[in-house]
This record gives structure tokens, C-alpha cells and sequence, in this order.
């Protein structure tokens, strides 16, 4: 007996029908899962200055070192989709992400210690010394890749709530940010704790800064993980089913991916506006040293940058809620060009002796735009879970949020290519002599704040034209989802199957 015909298909969903009701957290849920974020992000802080360990202090050839970071961005963008695969193919009693997160932390925390804390033995011996560096640089790559994707592919799993879902985006990035704000100072208490100044004490200080981070990193990451409580997972299967579940491949992922055009349309959003906010933050540098020739500025402009984000991280739940979540999308993309449109007026009308207000004012705009659109990208990705689910019958938390962390590093490939495609035409650094030539000047300024816009440009029409999961639709799909749990129905391989009847087989079969 054909076993669609026995179930029958769920019900439409109609404006009449009443609301279904949402899976829903509890605040101590929200609190212990954003502390699962502080540690990670320390440890990250710590780990963003070993390219400077490996050649400042440990005096790796840079011929060595650029094939490697060449081949490591390679095998991060393909670890990413693996490990989304794997999450996908978990199904244990904790749930599919937790245990990802403890075993994760664990191992990244470990490696974070090793990759600074080379052996003396080794320090003398530079292939010796390469090979140790190599090997720990892709372990780590590869243990941070199983807590990064894990932690924030749960969030669909934690709440239906459109609303609960945009606060779980932002809390961990709040905590984060927020434990993270010393790490502005990083060489500051690099020194501090390596008892001095120079390679000596820079060696030192930031192995027993990775030892700490090290430490908060695993206390915070196992605590989190222990305490947040998996609670939606629409066609998490019976244990009858196990058997007869097949295992997703690579091929599988790529293959949900490209038939999800919803997802698609989010992976180009997502690109565009990391590649915008890349380039900004990546041009400051040579801004603050050959435009207005003041580098001291440069570190409170990244505190302003920070506490900016931050607030767009706060305001983006409470905005949506109170004018509509399409509204604020659109407006979340398009802050960030007011922002650089007014970065273009105070560099065209205010002396750079008096440019530092006005440009700081300038880029918080900007700032504010990206934080909510970090939340953004999350809350829409969440979204592309449902509704891939309810389209083929298979949920893919772990394959699509892996978008998150290989599109942002996917991103930080194409501004270096922008970087150097624009150095390349204004003869600026490279075989070029590294001085302020005016043309150097306007080249560095259009990667700050004219280029970005134009992405975003780019952003604001692929959203506004090829996104259609408006929260009338979403509601909807969600309805439909609770239906078919409701009714006692899995959707496996885009078949529907009921679950009582699956029960009846096997007892028939005994």
C-alpha cells in the first residue's frame, strides 16, 4: 500500500487557520548558549596574531609561509562543507550539534596552545620547525571547524521563533564582542605578560596568553554545551529508521545546496557584504598611515568600529519586531552606504588635522549596519533550513550554516584579489615604491568607502529580487513542518512516511 496514501497529504495552510504554535527557549537557554561564544572568541583573538608569531618571532621564510596559507584556504573553505556534512549525519542522544562543540573546544583549545608553544628542540631546526608549524596550523583549522559550524548551525535547532532566532544570532556575537574588547590591546598585554618588549618577550607573552584563553575557552565552551538544550528537530529519525537512513556524501551537500535557490540567494548577500566590510576594515590601516598620516587614531577608530557593531547586534531583534522584518532587512543593507557616503563628504570638505570626529561618526553609521546584518545573515540562513526542509523532507542544519564560516573566509580571498587588482593599477607597494603618491591615496580611499557601497549596491538588488521567504511565507512553512510532526509524519529523501506505520511494519515483521 502506497504509504502517502495511507497518511495523506498535510492539510494547506490557510490565513484562517490559527497560528501553530512555536518551539520556544527559555532566557537561561539564551544566556548559557552565548557564553559558549566568549571563550571561542578570546582564543580566536589570541590566534589572529600568529601570522606575526610565525614571522616575527619564529622567523619562518615567507616563501614557506605564503604556499601554506594558499593551500590552508583551499582545505578551510572544503573543511567547512565537510563538517556541515558530518553535523548532518549525527544523530545521537545529546543531539547532532552539542557534541561537536565539547569535542571541538576541546581539541581547538589544545591546539591553540601547541601551534604557540612550539619545542625548543625544533626552534633551530627549520624544516623541523615548518613541518611542526604546518601540522598544527591545519589541526587547528580543523578543530575550530568543528565548534564554529556545530555552535551556530544549532540555532535553528533551539527555537521556531522568528524573534528567539534573531536573539540567539545576536547574544553570542554581543558576548564575544564584549569579553573580546581587550583584545583591541592584544601586543599591549602580549607584553604585559611576557615581562618586556621585543621577540623575547612577544614569544613568551603570547604562549601564556594562548594558555589562559585556552583555559576560559574550554570552560565556557563545555559549559554552554552541557546547558543548551537542543529542542527542535522536525525529522530527527526513530531509532527503527537508522538502518535504513542513508549517510549524506559531499556530493549530496553541493547537490542540497545548489536545489536550495533560497539559500543561494543568501550565500551571495553574504559574500557581497563581507567582501564590503573586509575592505573597509583592511584598507584602514593605509588609510590612517599614507591619507591622513596618523596611525595612533587607528586603534580607538577599531574600538568606535566595535562598540558600533554591537549596537546593530542589540537593535536588530528589537527593530524587527517593531516594524517588520522585510523593512529592516532592506534598511540593514542599505545604513552601511549612508555611512560611506558620508565618509566621502568629510574626506572631499573636513582638513585632515580635524577629520577624526566626523570620520568616527561616519564609520559608527556603517558599523551600526554591519553588526545587524551579521544577525541577519544568521536569521536567514536559519530560515533556508526550514524551508529546504520542507521542500525535499531532509533538514540540513550543519551543510547550510558551514555557509557562514567558508563564505566570510571565501570573502576575505576576493578583497585581497580587490586589494591588489586596485594597488596593481595606482602603483602602490609590490615591485611599486610604498609611499602617499595622490594616486595611492585615491586607491587606498576607494577601497574604504567606495568600492564597499557599490557591493552592497549589489547585496540590496539580490535580496530585493531573488529572496522570497518573507515571514508571511516562512509562517506558513513552519505551519506545514508542525503538521507533519503533529500528525505523526517524517519526511525522509522527500517522501512522506508515517511513523505509526513504519512501527506497525517492524511489529508485523516480529
Amino acid at each position: 500500500m502506497d504509504l502517502k496514501t495511507v497518511v495523506g497529504p498535510a492539510p494547506e495552510q490557510t490565513p484562517e487557520q490559527p497560528p501553530v504554535e512555536e518551539t520556544r527557549a527559555s532566557w537561561a537557554t539564551k544566556i548559557n548558549y552565548g557564553i559558549g561564544a566568549m571563550g571561542k572568541g578570546l582564543s580566536y583573538g589570541v590566534y589572529g596574531k600568529l601570522e606575526m608569531f610565525l614571522l616575527e618571532v619564529l622567523e619562518i621564510n615567507k616563501a614557506w609561509l605564503a604556499p601554506l596559507l594558499f593551500i590552508e584556504k583551499i582545505w578551510d573553505g572544503v573543511n567547512d562543507m565537510m563538517m556541515g556534512m558530518v553535523i548532518d549525519n549525527t544523530h545521537t542522544r545529546w543531539g547532532k550539534f552539542r557534541p561537536w562543540c565539547a569535542i571541538g573546544a576541546v581539541t581547538n583549545a589544545f591546539m591553540v596552545i601547541a601551534v604557540f608553544g612550539p619545542p625548543q628542540g625544533l626552534r633551530n631546526n627549520p624544516v623541523g620547525l615548518f613541518i611542526y608549524i604546518t601540522v598544527f596550523y591545519f589541526l587547528w583549522d580543523a578543530t575550530y571547524t568543528l565548534v564554529d559550524v556545530a555552535y551556530y548551525a544549532m540555532i535553528p535547532a533551539l527555537s521556531s521563533s522568528q524573534k528567539e532566532r534573531d536573539q540567539f544570532a545576536m547574544i553570542p556575537r554581543l558576548f564575544s564582542g564584549l569579553i573580546g574588547i581587550p583584545m583591541a590591546f592584544t601586543m599591549n598585554i602580549v607584553e604585559r605578560v611576557g615581562d618586556g618588549e621585543g621577540k623575547e618577550a612577544w614569544d613568551t607573552g603570547l604562549f601564556r596568553l594562548a594558555v589562559v584563553t585556552s583555559v576560559i575557552y574550554l570552560i565556557t565552551s563545555l559549559y554552554s554545551a552541557a546547558t543548551t538544550k537542543e529542542k527542535l528537530s522536525l525529522n530527527a529519525p526513530l531509532p527503527e529508521q537508522d538502518a535504513k537512513r542513508e549517510k549524506f556524501s559531499l556530493l549530496d551537500a553541493l547537490r542540497i545546496l545548489w536545489n536550495n535557490k533560497q539559500v543561494l540567494v543568501v550565500v551571495g548577500v553574504m559574500i557581497l557584504f563581507n567582501m564590503a566590510c573586509n575592505l573597509t576594515n583592511s584598507a584602514g590601516g593605509y588609510y590612517f598611515l599614507y591619507v591622513i598620516d596618523n596611525t595612533s587614531q587607528e586603534g580607538l577608530l577599531n574600538l568606535i568600529k566595535g562598540g558600533a557593531q554591537g549596537i546593530g547586534l542589540v537593535l536588530f531583534p528589537i527593530v524587527s519586531g517593531a516594524l517588520g522584518r522585510k523593512r529592516v532587512y532592506s534598511s540593514t543593507i542599505l545604513l552601511p552606504c549612508l555611512g560611506y557616503l558620508a565618509m566621502a563628504v568629510v574626506n572631499a570638505a573636513v582638513p585632515a588635522r580635524s577629520i577624526f570626529i566626523p570620520l568616527a561618526a561616519a564609520t559608527a553609521i556603517a558599523f551600526i549596519g554591519y553588526g545587524s546584518m551579521s544577525v541577519m545573515q544568521s536569521v536567514m540562513l536559519a530560515d533556508g533550513v526550514d524551508y529546504g526542509e520542507h521542500e525535499t523532507g531532509i533538514r540540513n542544519e550543519g551543510i547550510i550554516f558551514s555557509m557562514l564560516t567558508m563564505l566570510s573566509k571565501l570573502a576575505g580571498a576576493f578583497s585581497s584579489v580587490a586589494t591588489m587588482i586596485t594597488f596593481s593599477v595606482v602603483k602602490f607597494g609590490g615591485e611599486h615604491a610604498t609611499e602617499a603618491t595622490p594616486l595611492a591615496q585615491k586607491g587606498i580611499s576607494f577601497l574604504m568607502y567606495v568600492l564597499p557601497p557599490i557591493l552592497l549596491v549589489g547585496a540590496f538588488l539580490l535580496y530585493k529580487f531573488g529572496y522570497k521567504l518573507t515571514p508571511e511565507r516562512m509562517e506558513r512553512v513552519k505551519a506545514e513542518l508542525a503538521e507533519r510532526k503533529a500528525l505523526g509524519v517524517l519526511t525522509m529523501d522527500g517522501k512522506i512516511i508515517a511513523r505509526n506505520l513504519l512501527i506497525n511494519e517492524r511489529e508485523n515483521d516480529e
